[in-house]
């Protein structure tokens, strides 16, 4: 039994099928059915039932995963220790938020190119359910962004914490005291795409206010919503941070309302069995990243403490 075997019964008790676990780790389901067939005969238990439409395991098998995850865990860390940085390569499948891509990612490239000269990146960047069921897949390696669904599954590291304001068109007109959750209903709403985290934490703030004639939009897209407030056509509630252009130049304004949105809070996170041994790496060097982004700016926008959410 070495390291490879483990790793093969833990993909496989996740994924639950031989050929999209032989997939994963680029072997055959054969090879994948030899392995498992190998430890269960060294330890004379079943890990697996199996029938012609599933793979579970047995309860025997569950202890023997939660004891294989440790393992494989302890050894990814003790080879991260002792091997060379210079001679650390591979590609890294990193899925990332559009509002982490604009302000963190570039600086975990560049740590990644100084220090690990010889690894690759592959970035995705979408919704965060979108992120998180290709993380799951095994399709991604690590994920820059919200943790959804089992988060057990999960290693989950604090990252940081971006402050959300409402945002208008630079002509927008209002008076110069803030606006209540009611007055916001009165304008069309640009929203994010229904289902997100953002989403739930928006119709949760204005849950009670609005009105029946409150028009919404949705948007799936950062830079989609940016351009609509732009042009006018609704406000939205946005990380000042991703905005610092337009807010400089006066083609966007932040919006004063009280009480003010919550700020939402970002993690690192990568399965307890990673795909990858670049996982925690990356995982670490975002942290790092982000805490040196974070004290460029002040707590309102930008903190690498996350603050409290979800409290109106």
């Amino acid at each position: 039994m070495n390291i490879r075997f483990l790793e093969t019964v833990v993909w496989l008790s996740e994924l639950r099928s031989f050929r999209v676990t032989a997939d994963r780790m680029n072997i055959t389901p054969a090879a994948i059915s030899n392995r498992i067939s190998a430890i269960e005969q060294e330890l004379g238990i079943r890990l697996f039932e199996r029938d012609t439409r599933d793979v579970r395991l047995t309860s025997e098998g569950q202890t023997f995963v939660s004891g294989a995850r440790d393992i494989i865990d302890r050894y990814n860390r003790l080879v991260s220790d002792v091997v060379p940085a210079e001679t650390i390569e591979g590609t890294v499948r990193i899925g990332i938020l559009p509002s982490i891509a604009l302000t963190i990612l570039p600086g975990v490239i560049e740590t990644l190119r100084v220090r690990y000269p010889r690894v690759r990146v592959s970035v995705t960047t979408d919704s965060s359910q979108a992120i998180a069921s290709k993380l799951e897949q095994r399709a991604l390696d690590v994920v820059l962004g919200f943790p959804t669904g089992d988060v057990d599954k999960y290693f989950v590291k604090d990252l940081c914490s971006f402050g959300m304001f409402w945002v208008a068109n630079g002509g927008f007109e209002c008076d110069e005291g803030p606006m209540a959750i009611s007055d916001l209903s009165m304008h069309p709403i640009i929203s994010y795409e229904t289902g997100t985290y953002n989403h739930g934490r928006l119709f949760k703030y204005l849950s009670g206010h609005l009105i029946e004639d409150s028009i919404i939009h949705y948007s799936n897209s950062l830079s989609t919503t940016i351009n609509m407030v732009t042009a006018g056509i609704g406000i939205a509630v946005l990380p000042p941070i991703v905005i610092q252009n337009e807010l400089r130049t006066g083609t966007l304004r932040v919006l004063k309302v009280s009480p003010a949105f919550p700020p939402t809070n970002y993690f690192a996170l990568f399965m307890r069995n990673p795909s990858s041994r670049l996982s925690s790496l990356v995982a670490s060097i975002a942290c790092d990243v982000a805490n040196e982004f974070c004290a460029l700016y002040s707590d309102a926008l930008a903190s690498s403490v996350l603050k409290q959410v979800d409290s109106y």
